[in-house]
Parts: C-alpha cells; sequence; structure tokens
C-alpha cells in the first residue's frame, strides 16, 4: 500500500501539489459564481506566477474495482515544489510522517522506503507528461487537453469552485481529474484523481506557504535520504 500512495502522488500533483490557505466560507447562494473559463484562467495564471510551495499534505486512497485490503488508506506529510529555471526541469519532493520519500527531479524520479532503506529511481519523460503536471511550472494548458466543467459531486471541499477535468485524448492514466479552486486567487485547495478502475487518489493541502523561496538543495538525490540508502534503478523496459 506504501508503494500505492507515493505512486499515486505524481499523479496527484498534477492538479494537486497546490496550495490550499485557510478554509473559506461557501459562497451564499445568490452570490454570483464566476464563469468557469474564468477560474481555469486564474489558476493558469497563479501557477505560471508562482515560484515554489511549501505545504503539509493529507492524502487518501479509494482502491476501486474489486474489494481490496487497501481501501481507505491514508497518509500525511511535507510536500515542496521548486519552479524550474531556465532550462531546468520541475523539482518536487513528498515527505511522508511515516519516512518514505518521494522525489522529481527533471527526467528522475525517486522513492525511498523507510522499511528496506532503499532509494529507487525511474525515468520521467518530462516532455510527454500531460498538463495536468506542467502548468504547475507554466508550460502546459488545461484547457487545450481536458474539457472542463463545473463539478456536480457533492464529496468535494466547499470553499472553493469545484471543477471536473476529463481529458480529451484517451491514455492519460485517469479517466478524471476534479479540483477545488479558490476563485479569488487562482489556487487549488483540492484534487480527487479517478483512475480507469475507479480507484481515487484525493490530497488537501493545509498552512501553505505560497510562492515559498524552496530551496533547490532539498531535491539533491544525494542528500535527500537518509545516510546508509541503497540505491537502485527500476528495470523499465525501454528506460535508462
Amino acid at each position: 500500500m506504501k508503494k500505492i500512495l507515493v505512486a499515486a502522488a505524481i499523479l496527484a500533483t498534477a492538479p494537486a501539489a497546490l496550495a490550499e490557505g485557510a478554509a473559506a466560507p461557501a459562497p451564499a447562494a445568490s452570490q454570483q459564481q464566476p464563469r468557469v473559463e474564468q477560474v481555469v484562467a486564474r489558476m493558469q495564471a497563479f501557477y505560471e506566477n508562482t515560484r515554489g510551495f511549501d505545504t503539509r499534505f493529507e492524502q487518501s486512497f479509494r482502491q476501486g474495482g474489486m474489494p481490496s485490503r487497501f481501501a481507505g488508506a491514508s497518509a500525511t506529510g511535507r510536500m515542496r515544489f521548486r519552479k524550474p529555471q531556465g532550462s531546468t526541469g520541475p523539482l518536487m519532493r513528498w515527505d511522508y510522517a511515516d519516512g518514505r520519500i518521494l522525489l522529481l527531479v527533471k527526467d528522475r524520479s525517486w522513492t525511498f522506503d523507510p522499511d528496506t532503506k532503499q532509494a529507487t529511481e525511474y525515468a520521467v519523460d518530462a516532455a510527454n507528461l500531460s498538463a495536468a503536471v506542467t502548468f504547475l511550472w507554466g508550460t502546459g494548458r488545461l484547457d487545450k487537453e481536458f474539457d472542463i466543467q463545473r463539478a456536480t459531486r457533492g464529496d468535494l471541499a466547499q470553499d472553493g469552485v469545484a471543477l471536473e477535468l476529463s481529458p480529451k485524448k484517451p491514455g492519460q492514466g485517469f479517466t478524471k481529474v476534479f479540483l477545488v479552486v479558490d476563485p479569488a486567487s487562482g489556487a487549488v485547495r483540492q484534487s480527487v484523481v479517478v483512475q480507469g478502475n475507479g480507484s481515487e487518489n484525493r490530497i488537501r493541502f493545509l498552512e501553505p506557504k505560497l510562492d515559498a523561496k524552496v530551496d533547490a538543495g532539498d531535491f539533491d538525490p544525494a542528500t535527500a535520504f537518509p545516510a546508509g540508502t541503497t540505491r537502485t534503478k527500476a528495470a523499465v523496459p525501454g528506460q535508462r
């Protein structure tokens, strides 16, 4: 289950590596809601102009399809993101409360398992990531890759505008993304990523430091993991 939650975090960071401020009251029914296009544009602009963020998170995973002992798994921790500088790629780090670490550095990712004291390296095709990820660093356009409408499901946070994103092309690894967006700032308060089998990865961010000056040294694979860590590369066909 630990590996499932860590792997799901990469996908969830697409829209969910995002920030949540203090909870705001739900808008009155009589208050005019902004149009979906306005919310999407404000969200896109917010992340294009944000240098980085540092925030706590709460994550839960609901297994779809057949019943599983993994259903209802949850985790907490800290997430840091640094926007690419010049030609460098994204820098993202998730530190879980139980000692797991997920690190994304340019075209490589690492997962650290505290039980085995092993960090496994994976290749990431950053050039072909979905806009659900790349809009974080100002290159992907959500409205180009997704059909976006106001969400109607009732289990989403009530402190923002709820959006439903459906990929225009299949094969993204997920079928829908739900975002709860602060209509004033454009920051995402909550995300729910729905996978093909109905599984859901839900992340909510707490006490964010927006536009934070995150230290690039926090993402150095040579020092990110505890002393004595064994390093290995994942055996994935076609990757080096």
